[in-house]
C-alpha cells in the first residue's frame, strides 16, 4: 500500500510540474521522461512472476514518460490546454484585456507530412514463391495457402489503416504499441495502441517483448473512474481492475499465441517524436504572432488624447455611439483631440518570423511546401529537398521491419495450430513512398540508355517503381515464351508465302506450256 500511495503521489506531483512547465512554453524532455529501462523488473518477473507490488513499481517508473507523451498527443489534437499558447495569461490586469492565443500548428504539419509520405501508399505484404519458400512451406500448395493466409490477415485487419495509425503515433511521441488478439470468430486480429498506455519489458528492443503491460483509465456504469491493467507473457493475459491505489486480479486467460502479443514500434532508437527538437521554436512563433495580433487589435481600440479639453465619461460613451464629439474650448488655449499611436518595426518582426519558420522546417527535417523554389524544382532537385525527410523515414522503416519479423513469428505460432505453415522469413514487405514520380522522364532515360547500347538489366534500374530487375527480366522472357498466337501467326505467314511461291511457279510453267502448244499448232497449219 505504501508503494501504491507513493505511485499516486508521484503521479500528481509529476503532472503538476509538467503543467507548470507548459504554462508559457513547452520544455524539452528531462532524463526522467525518456523511455526507461526495466532490467531489474524483468529479472524479478523471471524469478518470481508478476505481483501487484511489482506492477505498481513498473507503472510508476513509466509514468513520467507517459505523461510527457500524452501532453504531446494533446498538443497534436490542439485541445484546450494542450498547446502552450492556449494557457497564456494577459500581461496586464484590465477590465477587457486583449489576449489573443494563436496556434500556428507546425506540430501536426510535421507529423502528418511524415505520416502521409511514409504510409500514404500502403505497404505491400506478400509471400515468397521461390524454391526456398516451397521447401520450407510444403511445396507449391503450401505456398499458395500461406499466401492466402497472409493476404486474408492484412485485408481483414486493414493493415493500411493500422500501419498509418502506428506511424502517426510514433511520429507524435516516439513509439506506439501494437496488440494482437483472437476475435470471437477465431481470427487473428491486430490494433494500434497508444504508447503512453504501453510498457514493453525486453532485453533487446521494444519490438521484441518478453513481457508487456497495458494500462488505461475508463469509467464504470456509475461514471466512476477505474483503471484496467493487463499483463502479457508468452501464454496468458492477467487482467487487474480497480484504482492505482488498489488493483485486484480479476482474470487469467490464454491469448492463444506462443509469444507475448503486445509489442512496441519505435520511431527511432531514442524513441523521440519528430517535432520534439523544434517545440521551443514553434512556441516562440506562436508567441510573436499572438503579440502582433494583440498590437493590431490595440490599434483598433487606440487611445484618444483630449488635449486642453474637459470631457467626462458620459461624453466619451456618447461619442463612441455617435462617432463624433461636441465640446467647447476651455479658455484661451486651443483644445484638440487625436489618437495616440506608436510605430512598429514590422520588418524586424517579419525577418524574425521567417527565420523561425525556416529553422522549424530545417531542424524537423520537413520540406516547406510554401517555399517558392519547391514547386519549380526538378525531379533530382526535389529528391535533394526531401533528403532529410527520407533519412527520417528510413530510420522508421528499419524499426518497422524489425517489428514485422516479430509480428509474423507471433502470427505463425497461431496459424500452426490450424495446420497452416507460414515461415516468417518468407513474408515480404515492400515500402513505397508517397512521392510524385516523373515516370515519363524515367522512361525516356531508359530508352535512351538502351539505344546507346546499355544492357536492359542496367537500364531498368533507373525506373524508380522497379525494385527487382531480375524478376522483371524473368517476366519479360516468360511473356516471350508464352506467345503461341503470334508464333502460329508467323508460322502461317511462312506457309502462305511458300504456297504462294509454289503457285507462282506452277502458273509460270502453265503459261510456258500454253505458249509452246500455240507455236506447235502454227507449225502444223503451215
Amino acid at each position: 500500500m505504501t508503494d501504491a500511495f507513493y505511485l499516486i503521489e508521484n503521479y500528481q506531483i509529476t503532472k503538476e510540474k509538467r503543467e507548470r512547465k507548459g504554462g508559457d512554453a513547452m520544455s524539452a524532455r528531462t532524463e526522467l521522461e525518456l523511455l526507461p529501462k526495466f532490467t531489474a523488473e524483468l529479472e524479478a518477473i523471471r524469478e518470481n512472476g508478476i505481483t501487484t507490488e511489482l506492477l505498481y513499481k513498473i507503472i510508476q517508473k513509466h509514468q513520467p514518460n507517459a505523461l510527457y507523451n500524452q501532453s504531446l498527443y494533446n498538443r497534436y489534437m490542439a485541445i484546450n490546454g494542450g498547446v502552450p499558447i492556449y494557457k497564456r495569461e494577459p500581461r496586464f490586469e484590465e477590465k477587457h484585456p486583449i489576449n489573443n492565443k494563436l496556434n500556428n500548428d507546425f506540430f501536426s504539419e510535421i507529423v502528418d507530412f511524415k505520416t502521409g509520405y511514409f504510409a500514404g501508399q500502403p505497404i505491400s505484404y506478400g509471400y515468397s514463391k521461390n524454391q526456398e519458400a516451397k521447401e520450407v512451406t510444403g511445396g507449391e500448395e503450401g505456398v499458395d495457402l500461406a499466401t492466402k493466409t497472409v493476404t486474408d490477415f492484412t485485408t481483414r485487419n486493414n493493415m493500411y489503416g493500422v500501419d498509418m495509425e502506428n506511424t502517426k503515433l510514433a511520429a507524435i511521441y516516439g513509439y506506439s504499441g501494437r496488440l494482437f488478439y483472437i476475435d470471437t470468430d477465431g481470427n487473428e486480429r491486430v490494433m494500434p495502441i497508444h504508447g503512453y498506455e504501453t510498457i514493453i519489458l525486453s532485453d533487446t528492443s521494444i519490438s521484441e517483448p518478453e513481457y508487456a503491460i497495458r494500462y488505461y483509465k475508463t469509467t464504470d456504469i456509475n461514471n466512476a473512474e477505474i483503471w484496467i491493467v493487463e499483463f502479457y507473457d508468452n501464454h496468458d493475459i492477467y487482467t487487474y481492475r480497480g484504482t492505482l491505489l488498489s488493483l485486484t486480479l480479476v482474470s487469467v486467460k490464454p491469448h492463444m499465441f506462443d509469444y507475448c502479443p503486445l509489442q512496441g514500434i519505435a520511431n527511432n532508437k531514442e524513441c523521440l517524436g519528430d517535432a520534439e527538437k523544434v517545440l521551443t521554436l514553434i512556441d516562440d512563433y506562436d508567441k510573436i504572432v499572438s503579440d502582433n495580433s494583440n498590437e493590431l487589435e490595440a490599434f483598433v481600440h487606440a487611445y484618444m488624447i483630449f488635449e486642453n479639453l474637459n470631457i467626462d465619461d458620459e461624453t466619451i460613451e456618447k461619442g463612441q455611439k455617435s462617432g463624433s464629439f461636441v465640446f467647447r474650448s476651455t479658455g484661451t488655449q486651443q483644445g484638440k483631440a487625436y489618437f495616440l499611436t506608436k510605430n512598429i518595426n514590422d520588418s524586424f518582426t517579419q525577418n524574425h518570423l521567417s527565420r523561425l519558420e525556416d529553422n522549424i522546417y530545417r531542424f524537423s527535417k520537413t520540406p516547406n511546401l510554401g517555399d517558392e523554389t519547391f514547386g519549380s524544382a526538378s525531379g533530382i532537385s526535389l529528391k535533394f529537398k526531401l533528403h532529410g525527410l527520407e533519412t527520417k523515414c528510413g530510420m522508421y522503416e528499419a524499426q518497422m521491419m524489425n517489428a514485422a519479423q516479430y509480428m509474423w513469428k507471433l502470427l505463425a505460432s497461431a496459424w500452426s495450430k490450424k495446420n497452416i505453415t507460414v515461415d516468417p522469413l518468407q513474408v515480404t514487405m515492400d515500402f513505397v513512398r508517397n512521392f510524385p514520380l516523373d515516370t515519363m522522364t524515367e522512361a525516356q532515360t531508359v530508352q535512351a540508355l538502351i539505344n546507346a547500347g546499355v544492357p536492359k538489366e542496367i537500364a531498368y534500374t533507373q525506373l524508380s517503381f522497379i525494385d527487382d530487375v531480375d524478376y522483371v527480366m524473368e517476366l519479360i522472357e516468360e511473356a516471350k515464351s508464352n506467345m503461341p498466337l503470334y508464333a502460329n501467326f508467323d508460322k502461317n505467314n511462312d506457309e502462305e508465302e511458300t504456297d504462294g511461291e509454289e503457285n507462282d511457279d506452277e502458273k509460270k510453267e502453265g503459261e510456258e506450256d500454253e505458249v509452246k502448244d500455240k507455236e506447235k499448232e502454227k507449225e502444223e497449219e503451215k
